[in-house]
């Protein structure tokens, strides 16, 4: 279920997003101890994070496709018409 609702951000708790915040801020921290030489340090991309290149952009969903979802979740009771 966990899964459904996320998506690609199941597999990510509060651990990896902490050890990837300490992970930037010590990148960062030392990037600006060496002057701000070289490139800036980029954080580490989400699962789901939108504008990379290997993956098109998605169109919004439509109300129709959004409650289509809420129903197969459970959310909507299957009797009503969408």
């Amino acid at each position: 279920m966990s899964r459904k609702l996320r998506g690609p951000m199941a597999d990510w708790n509060v651990s990896e997003f902490l050890l990837r915040q300490i992970l930037l801020a010590v990148q960062g921290g030392n990037w600006q101890r060496g002057g701000g030489k070289g490139q800036k340090p980029k954080p580490i991309p989400l699962p789901d994070d939108k504008g990379r290149g290997d993956a098109p952009a998605k169109a919004k969903s439509s109300g129709a496709d959004i409650a289509r979802r809420l129903q197969n979740l459970g959310q909507i009771p299957a009797d009503v018409k969408i």
